[in-house]
């Protein structure tokens, strides 16, 4: 069954229930929002999309205006549109060479949002993918040192 069938816009889905839907990349949803929580300070937002290409219920998150973006449940994985303004270009020109092959090469491809930044939309399943999801978010939004 479809995410958006299986939750409907009326039936709002904890995290826990998004987990289980995500399936073996569950623990690296966990982990995500449970960095975002530690690192950023930043609660989860549930929104429900009637959007064409991600319909159903997604999270977001913002810290001081700032969106960390927007996070959708796959079955065995998930997704994650992230939007990195061009004046941090240089900033990711340096982080590139640190992503693992598949994030630089879509980083790389990455198109333009709205005359903004570049975005993409960044498949999750694995340990590797979710730390360079990290290293992006970390330019976008340095984490403050303790």
């Amino acid at each position: 069954m479809e995410w958006h069938e299986l939750y409907p816009g009326d039936k709002q889905p904890t995290m826990e229930e998004m987990a289980a839907y995500i399936g073996t990349a569950g623990t690296l949803w966990e982990e995500l929002h449970e960095y975002i929580a530690t690192t950023y300070k930043a609660k989860p937002k549930y929104q429900y999309s009637n959007c064409g290409m991600k319909p159903g219920w997604n999270v977001k998150y913002n810290k001081s205006g700032q969106a960390f973006g927007t996070l959708y449940p796959e079955e065995g994985s998930f997704s994650v549109m992230i939007v990195v303004s061009y004046r941090l270009d240089a900033d990711m020109d340096k982080m590139v060479p640190l992503l693992s092959p598949a994030t630089a090469e879509q980083w790389g491809q990455a198109g333009d949002y709205m005359k903004l930044g570049k975005w993409m939309m960044m498949r999750i399943a694995d340990k590797e993918r979710l730390e360079d999801y990290k290293k992006i978010l970390a330019v976008k939004l340095p984490p403050k040192v303790a």
